[in-house]
């Protein structure tokens, strides 16, 4: 009896066919960028909150990923909802500065 060489790449340890576990915090994590960068134009607070939570879960999902199928692990979602975070903050702190410079100016020119 003959044995046939494995097929080229090596055998996937999730089996012929399968696919790779899917972890669903990296989708979480895109879906709270995106609400907070939605947030971002009415409540500045929110968004640098929900900007920071994302952030949190993205680098959790990439280092579960990681993890679990190694340095070559498909991470794109949880660097997108990394990035989304960052621009979250980053929006919610411009809101917030022009909302200050606002009032200020409102104050500055009309007085209490």
């Amino acid at each position: 009896m003959t044995s046939y060489p494995p097929p080229p790449g090596g055998a996937s340890p999730w089996g012929y066919g399968q696919a790779q576990p899917q972890d669903n915090q990296a989708v979480w994590a895109l879906a709270t960028a995106i609400i907070s960068l939605l947030l971002s134009c009415c409540c500045g607070l929110f968004s640098i909150g929900g900007g920071i939570a994302a952030i949190v879960l993205a680098r959790g999902a990439r280092d579960r990923a990681q993890q679990l199928a190694g340095p070559q692990a498909d991470t794109t979602m949880a660097t997108a909802a990394f990035w989304v975070g960052v621009a979250s903050i980053a929006v919610g702190v411009l809101s917030i500065v022009v909302s200050v410079a606002s009032i200020g100016l409102d104050v500055w020119l009309n007085g209490w």
